[in-house]
């Protein structure tokens, strides 16, 4: 019981500095949901029905003794969810685009893209980011990392993401979206 209570503390110091990484980002100027089961987080989605259907059959059983666990798992679940569920969104801000809010080394600024492609899907537009990671370098002699960013557009938000492209990378790219042949080699890199 001691441990259950242990991974509750920590679950809710996880979610609070997850839901302050979300308030604390600025000029937002597009977001939405990118979770595997119609945008929410899989596992923490299938977590929380697993509790409660177990708290349906634990009141149905009236198993007092169960219920301070129930709870702690509940509170578990919803912190688990929260945390994905920020996580798994997109942010694209004026800065640039923020995969997870968690992990700053997710976030690309827009001067740091060298390249990008977008190819339409089923019911989503999927852009692939080519930008150059410094790895920390202090220097000009270190070596950059070319990295790929594959980001996946909601059909809704295409046209709001497209104007913010053209802002934000107009000047580098000839930002004309028409449909590209060979996309089948760009997606090989």
């Amino acid at each position: 019981m001691v441990m259950l209570g242990v991974f509750a503390l920590a679950s809710a110091v996880l979610s609070g500095m997850t839901i302050f990484n979300a308030m604390r980002l600025r000029n937002v100027k597009l977001t939405w949901k990118a979770g595997r089961l119609k945008g929410y987080p899989l596992f923490a989605t299938l977590f929380l029905f697993f509790i409660v259907t177990l708290g349906v059959a634990v009141y149905r059983l009236e198993a007092e003794e169960a219920f301070l666990q129930l709870v702690a798992y509940s509170w578990i679940g919803v912190n688990w969810f929260v945390v994905s569920f920020l996580t798994s969104r997109r942010y694209i801000t004026n800065n640039g685009i923020v995969k997870n809010i968690n992990d700053p080394s997710q976030t690309i600024a827009w001067h740091q893209i060298s390249d990008f492609a977008e190819y339409q899907d089923k019911d989503k537009v999927h852009y692939t980011f080519i930008y150059m990671n410094d790895n920390g370098c202090a220097n000009s002699n270190c070596c950059r990392e070319c990295v790929r960013l594959e980001l996946d557009v909601p059909e809704k938000q295409v046209a709001a993401f497209r104007k913010v492209i053209t802002q934000k990378l107009g000047r580098r790219f000839n930002c004309c979206f028409t449909e590209q042949a060979g996309l089948e080699q760009f997606k090989l890199l």
